[in-house]
């Protein structure tokens, strides 16, 4: 088969390390891959050894000096190009299917070719999600009961006014024939939604054949990193006999100003740091490594949540997902409005803290997800201890751990065996 990944790869590298540990498994297999990317990510991909077919401008929705919720309309010649490119690659290539990561501006290329997209999607972004998106309330108690219902219509109100509509738009000028499509399960109604988490930290309403949970899914990638101070044992002796606190800011903090107030506020932790500062800022720019503090651009993120006793991140799908697999209570600093849903969730399951809360009246606006609290590093540092000292997050981690193996195998085979089924030509 041929395969065409169309990852999200202008806000961070998240959406391209899932959509390489499935790439790895169709080339085992002898199916061809081919990705397309924006211009900033073509060389990550490239180095891999996928070929990138077509490139486009970066669309960047972390960018820091836009987070309104203008910004599909202020960037829509950016959309438009980053639709085409991917449109123009699958029918270059003849590709018998699209998988795309996250797929959140819906089924493009299958609107406009007829060729099949199959969506890897987190949960939130489901039609039926249970919970709402930057607030969360899944849980059944009384109050998240009645305020999502009230929240709800809010929420699908502004998602057609300022986003679909803007998509749409895009459609539009490309040529597409959508037909009348006025809500997200229309737009996603042509593709169906694999979920790579799980159903207890992202409930829905309902699942069926076309909407389904595959287990959470991680590429090794970064286990192979060949930095002596990064290998197990050597994480071990950097550990001795103090706790381990692994820090990640991702690829979705832009703001050089966050990575400062958080890492000046790391000395109040009586615990050793790993630090993993992600694509965004050189290395050299920050300071040099103690006998209490490392930090990298990449760490292996796998074998750091194993050895770790309490992760920090910025609350993404994948982090979380990563700390909460080996059983690590996790603080989360969101800064978009997927994150804190997720940030949000882990207080819900008692298995971490989220220490940038945005207010229910402005939870369906991106830009109330911004680091804008001062006390949000003090808040981090006060989080840090008291999963420390409460062992209560740390056994509910441990225990929600335990139930994840045993519901998923093989996240990777399951999407494999999927695409196979659906659409390899006998």
């Amino acid at each position: 088969m041929k395969i065409l990944f169309t990852p999200l790869t202008t806000s961070s590298i998240a959406h391209i390390i899932r959509s390489f540990a499935l790439a790895e498994r169709f080339v085992e297999n002898g199916d061809e891959v081919f990705f397309t990317s924006c211009r900033l990510k073509k060389d990550f991909i490239e180095k891999e050894g996928y070929k990138v077919v077509r490139t486009y401008s970066p669309f960047n929705l972390n960018d820091e000096n836009d987070q309104s919720v203008n910004y599909l309309s202020t960037h829509k010649k950016e959309m438009v190009e980053w639709f085409k490119a991917d449109i123009e690659a699958a029918s270059e290539v003849h590709a018998d299917v699209v998988i795309g990561c996250s797929c959140l501006f819906g089924p493009h290329v299958t609107y406009a070719t007829g060729i099949p997209t199959v969506a890897l999607m987190n949960g939130q972004y489901a039609p039926n999600t249970k919970g709402l998106m930057g607030v969360c309330l899944c849980d059944d108690s009384l109050r998240s009961i009645l305020l999502r219902n009230m929240l709800r219509p809010i929420f699908n109100r502004q998602f057609l006014n300022e986003y679909l509509s803007e998509v749409l738009d895009a459609y539009r000028i490309i040529g597409i024939e959508h037909g009348d499509i006025k809500s997200r399960e229309e737009m996603y109604s042509p593709m169906p939604i694999l979920i790579p988490g799980d159903e207890e930290f992202e409930p829905q309403l309902k699942t069926d054949e076309n909407s389904k949970f595959i287990g959470p899914l991680f590429w090794d990638g970064f286990e192979r990193i060949s930095d002596n101070t990064l290998s197990e044992e050597s994480i071990l002796k950097f550990k001795g006999n103090d706790r381990l606190v692994f820090i990640t800011f991702g690829g979705s903090v832009f703001n050089r100003n966050i990575y400062d107030r958080i890492l000046r506020s790391l000395n109040k932790i009586d615990a050793k740091k790993i630090v993993a500062l992600g694509p965004n800022f050189k290395r050299e720019d920050f300071p040099e490594d103690s006998d209490d503090l490392i930090i990298r651009n990449f760490v292996p993120g796998l074998r750091l949540s194993k050895l770790s006793d309490i992760i920090v991140n910025t609350g993404s799908q994948g982090a979380i997902m990563q700390a909460l697999t080996y059983g690590k209570p996790v603080v989360a600093f969101p800064v978009g409005i997927d994150q804190a849903y997720f940030a949000n969730r882990l207080e819900e399951m008692n298995v971490g803290r989220n220490v940038n809360k945005t207010g229910i009246l402005g939870f369906s606006k991106r830009e109330s997800y911004q680091f804008v609290d001062d006390r949000v590093p003090e808040k981090m540092i006060s989080a840090v201890n008291e999963l420390m000292s409460n062992d209560k997050y740390a056994k509910n981690a441990q225990s929600y751990s335990l139930r994840l193996k045993k519901r998923y195998n093989d996240p990777a085979g399951e999407v494999v065996n999927f695409v196979y089924n659906r659409y390899k030509k006998i």
